[in-house]
């Protein structure tokens, strides 16, 4: 298998006009979607096309759009608006004309075009447009190379006129390494296995079909490492969740990698059959760049993870590949600090969260705050779930246990008590620093999988006067599709008033619902431990959480309301104003994943002037520079297009999700850089 988790097949709720992006529909009257030349999904709404089938236009160039409205008994047509450069022209109730500015284009730009129906005016269909400008390179920092190490890179122009010529400028290319000139297409790469360590600085250039002086370079540099047998050096630990036979699994672990690639650890694995709780052994081999093959074996269980690597080498994202159809999976990892696997050094007051499902398979959340002394002897501590056996606010006590001194690994029992009933939960931790472990639960239900962060008070209302993303992962007990994935921008806190807004993009099953602006939602945050209550109405009802926050605008989330099990993060989100270009290459792996696929793993993500490129998936978007918030539609290799929302939370995280379709779960995607 490859690094990309093929999904099931099915027909998608949105679909890609050409080979780029094309028609995104934002909203099309509930559950209806239509791109391209045919609806796709309820024939409700409006289906528009294009008269050259793509939305990609040069600038000074012309297309005409198409609108035909399925629930239009007097044939009223629409009405068009746009936004963004370029201008609109012979207007009817059925098409019109698009023409891009004739220059002043740098790269892409994605204005919006928006045909909204006469009859009835909440079916609308918004298509983002791709406007071809100036060829434009970006400049992201390589990925290290190792000798003897297959490697290799992409490099994609954003804007110009294909065919593109690619050729070599100044500098030297590592030895071993070549440029792919034979290229025409935005993209081409460059790869081989290097034979000599040492710092390589070149050139990149492309010249595009509008004219010769349409020149675009870009300077990089490769640092190539003497040769080893695995990118990974050092003590890692990852936290994992997926499915057996239908049925959520959690694990977490500690792995050592030797020089020559040799793995010594421990993990725990629980399922549906007794959990495992043993030693591993196994090995870690290269692939090309910056991923590779994590193999571990032990008596009970042997995963074999393929894992990608951030430039640093520190952290990154795995994900199962040698269990077929029955069980997949993927997660997250991060070198771990021996010096704090001590138990004094835990002391102190942490918030925590996990998700994961209950005794009957519904999802569930539960997120906390508690106090350590240095014995491990917990002294306060609340909690708050959802699902049927729900905590609200309950009071915990329990023990921390010591950590092992080669692996970081120690045990955590919580005891909450409630009035249906006192429950407890039993947890093993891995420690990554004295200021942050990963959770995962020992018993076979509930299980849950997740992480503990040492708090940073004081705190008060204005611990949210910071904007933060909140991620919200669920689903339903029904057949696929059905995750419940949600993003949410908070802003705009009022800490006398206790009231702030929201931006919500909300994938519920198969119904995608975009950018929902809420304002006034309520908040109140409790000085002593952070706990924060957070509601607000949406379509008439009431949604309520609970956030447990170890900082400002950052912390853990339990919803309350509905019937999804929701819970999550909210990330605290660095300052604005946001441009379209994120720095580096990202990696980006599916995180919490609410069903079997689709799962995907992008070893070498590139974010930059409105494009989104990695060897196995492209697209496009348009970012709000405010907000941080990307609209934009994505192709990935084993799984058809579909739309997508982005928020740069900071310079080295991104989160995105894509929205489910039939057979398909929605799911949300974790992408970071050093």
């Amino acid at each position: 298998m490859s690094l990309i988790e093929r999904a099931p097949a099915g027909r998608l709720a949105c679909a890609c006009l050409g080979a780029t992006l094309a028609l995104l529909l934002a909203a099309c009257s509930g559950s209806a979607r239509a791109v391209g030349t045919t609806p796709v999904g309820t024939p409700t709404g409006i289906a528009v096309t294009s008269s050259t089938n793509t939305t990609t236009v040069q600038q000074g160039n012309s297309l005409v759009l198409s609108a035909t409205v399925a629930t239009d008994p007097s044939s009223q047509g629409v009405t068009w608006t746009l936004t963004g450069v370029g201008t609109l022209s012979n207007k009817t109730t059925k098409a019109v004309t698009y023409t891009a500015p004739a220059s002043g284009i740098v790269g892409v730009s994605t204005p919006t075009i928006t045909a909204t129906s006469i009859y009835d005016i909440t079916q609308t269909s918004t298509a983002t447009m791709v406007v071809m400008g100036t060829p434009v390179l970006s400049s992201p920092v390589l990925f290290p190379a190792n000798v003897g190490s297959l490697y290799g890179a992409q490099v994609s122009v954003a804007g110009g006129l294909g065919p593109f010529t690619w050729a070599q400028g100044t500098g030297t290319l590592p030895p071993g390494i070549t440029l792919t000139t034979t290229s025409t297409t935005s993209a081409t790469t460059f790869s081989g296995t290097p034979t000599a360590p040492g710092t390589y600085t070149f050139q990149i250039k492309v010249t595009d079909s509008n004219a010769p002086t349409n020149v675009a370079t870009v300077d990089l540099t490769i640092v190539v490492n003497p040769a080893e047998a695995c990118l990974l050096n050092g003590q890692y630990t990852l936290v994992y969740t997926g499915y057996l036979n239908n049925q959520m699994t959690v694990s977490g672990a500690s792995v050592t990698v030797s020089a020559t690639g040799t793995v010594a650890g421990y993990h725990d694995f629980t399922s549906t059959t007794p959990p495992v709780a043993e030693t591993l052994t196994g090995t870690c081999t290269n692939r090309t760049s910056n991923n590779g093959t994590l193999k571990l074996t032990g008596t009970a269980n042997s995963p074999e993870y393929d894992f990608a690597v951030t430039t640093a080498l520190n952290r990154g994202r795995i994900q199962l590949q040698n269990s077929g159809d029955a069980q997949s999976g993927s997660g997250f990892f991060v070198k771990q600090t021996p010096t704090d696997f001590v138990q004094a050094s835990l002391a102190g007051r942490f918030a925590f969260g996990t998700l994961g499902v209950q005794t009957d398979g519904r999802r569930m959340g539960l997120a906390g705050t508690v106090s350590f002394d240095a014995g491990g002897l917990i002294t306060d501590g609340h909690a708050d779930s959802n699902g049927s056996n729900a905590l609200t606010d309950a009071a915990l006590a329990g023990n921390l246990g010591t950590p092992d001194t080669n692996t970081g690994r120690g045990t955590l029992t919580l005891t909450a008590t409630a009035a249906g009933g006192n429950q407890t939960f039993h947890f093993a931790y891995y420690v990554v620093s004295k200021d942050r472990l990963l959770l995962v639960t020992t018993d076979q239900a509930p299980r849950l999988a997740g992480f503990m962060t040492r708090q940073s008070g004081p705190f008060s209302n204005a611990s949210l006067a910071s904007p933060g993303i909140l991620s919200l992962w669920g689903a339903e007990a029904v057949a696929a599709p059905k995750s419940v994935i949600e993003l949410a921008r908070l802003s705009n806190a009022n800490a006398t008033n206790g009231t702030l807004d929201l931006h919500l993009d909300r994938a519920n099953k198969i119904a995608l619902t975009l950018d929902t602006a809420i304002t006034g939602a309520s908040y109140a945050v409790r000085a002593a431990d952070g706990r924060t209550s957070f509601s607000f109405v949406n379509a008439t009802a009431t949604r309520q959480f609970v956030i447990y926050l170890d900082g400002t605008a950052n912390g853990y989330v339990v919803e309350h309301s509905g019937t999804a099990g929701g819970a999550g993060l909210l990330e605290a989100q660095a300052a604005g104003p946001f441009t379209s270009s994120v720095p580096g290459f990202f990696v980006s792996g599916t995180q919490y994943p609410e069903d079997v696929a689709p799962m995907v793993l992008l070893p070498a993500v590139n974010i930059a002037n409105g494009t989104f490129s990695a060897t196995n998936a492209s697209g496009y978007y348009v970012l709000d520079t405010l907000t941080g918030r990307a609209l934009g539609y994505v192709s990935v290799t084993g799984s058809a297009g579909a739309p997508f929302v982005l928020y740069e939370v900071g310079p080295n995280r991104v989160v995105t999700f894509r929205p489910g379709a039939l057979n398909h779960s929605a799911v949300m995607d974790w992408i970071d850089a050093n």
